[in-house]
């Protein structure tokens, strides 16, 4: 639209928010913001010019002019926002030039402007009379071109609804011979787009990497929409396209619904993953499934998880759950398997991401693999947190502890040199699902048709007879509730884990491991 005399003041950043959230992750400052930030975690940089409007305005950092921003280092912050601004500058050129100095490489300078085609020039009636220059797309970029490398990721003109403005976004490169201005901006899009939204832990991802190879098969350009660390184990999957990282509560929650919305109307299909395990196949929180008859319950939530995400992004269900390490991550993880040595390797995935994620019997069960398996060596693998559960095998040489050393992109790059991965449900064993090497998945709060019903070469134990909070007195085969606490999960005192996996005895992970190991040496 182009501005009209009788239109409603409005908060300008308001109108642009949703827009520019995926170039807002990190430390960034808010250039006049005035009484309204664009977004919580933002640092408001303000002279309380409006406060003579009367408007409350509080900034995190009091300037008396945006031209001078010595009060920051240099390449300190992951993004510079600034709206409807630099047209009271004396000096825009130089302004921007102070502007982009504080970003880091990587970072982003988003500056929101009124266009002078579709607000009032100076002079003119309406126009605002401490504007300085009227300003259009081309002369921005202009400006821009005598600062280092940059990447223009967005150059738009806005004229929807009662925006009167444009958007650029630069990106700040790295400087190297040969790099000095780039164009993303205009880089086509192909016919058929779809944003995948999924926020969540390293199993969740890998869940719906099923998702992303459904919506490549079909032709989709694919985006999705996530956070880390979750996102580190999906980084180099080839069925995504683009990624819009976002830190945690980086929308806040009360707001990602209209900000789901407004991303969703870019693209051709909107598959909103979130949730989709949590929250509607597990109970969490307070919310009313966790006081359910742990019966009704089972009957509502025994449902496969790939399956259901399938069918919300309505896709026909072939499970292709898979992670795809670099070349690199091959070329280290064959040679890692050289140092392990031995003829067959187990990997053990230690714990996952909730209390009832572990399970007490390893000891005895490696134990067991060094007397009768000699030629048998054990990889431990976990988080930092995890490498208290690898006391006592200091000295045994075939047991490697790798907890806190390998990232979870090296732990599961060296899934593809091992013969049998075995523990919890885990991120782990969700990356191996599809692999062709031998799983046994100690279940927790999840059944063999939620979690390891499509998987190859699986054994999934489970115990069959736990009273418990969430199973009641052993109504079902697993609680299928979220436990981050034992307010609701039952701990098994000695042992010092979740009762459903003390009730999984070592004599019967055992055996599963010894047909697996004994077949495996036969063959």
């Amino acid at each position: 639209m182009v501005w009209r005399l009788e239109d409603p003041p409005g908060n300008e950043s308001r109108k642009i928010v949703w827009e520019v959230v995926p170039y807002l992750r990190g430390q960034g400052v808010d250039l006049g913001a005035g009484d309204f930030k664009i977004l919580p975690h933002a640092i408001s940089v303000d002279n309380m010019h409006h406060a003579v409007f009367g408007h409350t305005v509080r900034p995190d950092v009091f300037i008396q002019d945006a031209a001078d921003l010595s009060v920051f280092g240099s390449q300190t912050m992951d993004f510079v926002y600034s709206s409807h601004l630099l047209e009271h500058m004396v000096d825009p050129k130089a302004c921007l030039k102070e502007w982009y100095r504080l970003v880091k490489p990587g970072g982003y300078l988003i500056l929101y402007l009124p266009h002078e085609d579709l607000y009032p020039k100076m002079g003119e009636n309406g126009a605002n009379p401490d504007h300085k220059h009227n300003l259009n797309n081309d002369m921005v970029i202009k400006w821009m071109e005598e600062n280092s490398a940059w990447d223009l990721m967005e150059n738009q003109v806005r004229n929807q609804d009662r925006e009167y403005s444009m958007l650029l976004v630069f990106k700040k490169l790295v400087k190297a011979p040969g790099i000095r201005h780039q164009y993303s901006y205009n880089q086509g899009r192909l016919e058929k787009t779809a944003l995948v939204v999924r926020f969540g832990a390293f199993g969740d991802l890998m869940q719906a990497s099923s998702v992303f190879a459904g919506l490549k098969d079909e032709g989709y350009e694919v985006t999705l929409m996530c956070s880390p660390p979750g996102v580190d184990v999906v980084l180099h999957d080839p069925h995504i396209d683009h990624f819009m990282i976002l830190d945690k509560d980086q929308v806040p929650n009360g707001n990602l619904m209209e900000f789901w919305g407004w991303q969703s109307r870019k693209y051709d299909k909107f598959v909103n993953l979130s949730e989709s395990v949590e929250g509607t196949l597990l109970g969490m929180g307070e919310r009313a499934p966790r006081f359910w008859n742990p019966l009704v319950r089972h009957e509502r939530f025994n449902r496969n998880y790939v399956q259901f995400q399938h069918e919300l992004a309505g896709l026909p269900h072939k499970p292709q759950v898979m992670f795809y390490p670099t070349v690199e991550e091959k070329a280290w993880a064959r040679k890692e398997r050289e140092r392990v040595g031995g003829k067959r390797v187990v990997m053990w995935s230690l714990a996952g991401s909730s209390i009832h994620k572990v399970w007490s019997g390893m000891d005895n069960v490696i134990a067991a693999i060094m007397l009768e398996h000699p030629d048998t060596h054990v990889v431990l693998v976990g988080g930092p947190e995890a490498q208290m559960l690898e006391a006592g095998w200091e000295k045994e040489s075939r047991v490697h502890r790798t907890c806190g050393k390998w990232s979870i992109r090296q732990t599961l790059s060296f899934l593809g040199e091992v013969d049998l991965v075995i523990g919890p449900e885990t991120g782990v064993l969700n990356a191996a699902c599809q692999m062709d090497c031998w799983k046994i998945c100690l279940l927790s709060h999840s059944t063999w048709e939620n979690l390891t019903r499509d998987w190859k070469n699986t054994l999934a134990i489970w115990s069959e007879n736990t009273t418990c909070k969430g199973r009641g007195e052993n109504l079902t085969p697993a609680c299928h509730l979220l436990h981050y606490s034992w307010e609701h999960c039952t701990k098994h005192e000695e042992s010092g884990t979740a009762q459903c996996q003390f009730d999984i005895k070592p004599e019967e992970v055992w055996e599963a491991m010894n047909t697996v190991l004994t077949n495996l040496n036969r063959g």
